[in-house]
């Protein structure tokens, strides 16, 4: 594509456009996230230079970038990066793209492991599909006597784990392992304090509904659970019970509509004492945690 285009200014005002027409949901912050990212600056920058020439190779980029976005790929992995808990982590397309009512599961996980650390000197934690790492790498950097396993179903997924633990330093505290059931796991005869987990939760239904940048870009195996969404909840539950601790705590986010379901699960192991259901920012219960007896 030949340059078109000479100023910042109207570099924006052209990426703008060119989403605007393909019904792209935020085409402003999309367009301004990747001109920063094209030219690398920050984004609150851009209006402070927007009279500022780009070379050819910038647009060029830029145009690049726009074009895979008007495909509905998502900004995350054309940038290869997405701000979760205001830390930057690398993604890939073999990972799903970090979403910001997760936080409502890390900051319980949080408040739990806060509390259980006045009881004991050292938690041991285990996160089920870690994907890029974000819990996992949180949970080792706010919790200073941790150990965490964290795993996931291939090499490809935990490596990117894996490189964003080394990114934020906490590369020695998780043990990253590639594994696809519980058994692998319980033959480590290993009792944990946490089980977190933010597994796939959509139905069939659910799939059919869902937009272009979600159903044609990110990863089937970390969103499809079965034909009504509760698939891994039903392996978690049955099997977790089996390696928490005492007073041990089972954490797991939930789709919308799926806190009584899921709830009924933990319920029918009769082995937990405590259940509470906590709602994300929007006020969508999100977070169904559950302590063992």
């Amino acid at each position: 594509m030949k340059k078109q285009i000479s100023t910042v200014s109207s570099a924006l005002k052209w990426g703008f456009k060119q989403l605007e027409k393909s019904n792209v949901d935020t085409p402003r912050l999309d367009v301004e996230v990747l001109l920063a990212y094209c030219i690398n600056t920050d984004r609150t920058n851009l209006y402070t230079i927007n009279g500022n020439k780009l070379d050819e190779i910038s647009w060029q980029r830029y145009a690049q970038c726009i074009q895979r976005r008007v495909r509905r790929e998502p900004v995350a992995y054309i940038t290869g990066e997405k701000e979760f808990y205001s830390l930057a982590f690398k993604v890939t397309s073999d990972v799903l793209i970090p979403r910001p009512e997760t936080e409502t599961l890390v900051e319980e996980s949080l408040k739990v492991c806060m509390s259980m650390r006045e009881k004991r000197s050292a938690l041991n934690i285990l996160e089920l599909g870690t994907g890029s790492g974000i819990i996992a790498v949180i949970l080792a950097k706010r919790l200073d006597t941790s150990y965490i396993i964290a795993t996931d179903i291939s090499l490809k997924i935990v490596e990117v784990a894996r490189n964003n633990a080394k990114l934020h330093k906490v590369k020695r505290k998780i043990n990253f392992l590639v594994s696809r059931s519980l058994e692998t796991l319980k033959e480590k005869r290993e009792y944990f304090d946490l089980i977190v987990s933010n597994p796939p939760y959509l139905s069939a239904s659910d799939w059919e509904k869902v937009q272009p940048e979600i159903k044609e870009y990110e990863p089937t195996d970390a969103l499809l659970a079965g034909e009504d969404g509760l698939d891994f909840y039903r392996k978690i539950t049955f099997g977790a019970d089996g390696m928490l601790a005492h007073d041990g705590w089972l954490m797991l986010e939930v789709g919308m509509g799926q806190k009584d379901a899921v709830s009924r699960l933990i319920k029918k192991t009769g082995k937990f004492k405590r259940l509470e259901v906590v709602n994300d920012l929007s006020g969508i219960p999100r977070v169904v945690k559950a302590q063992k007896g």
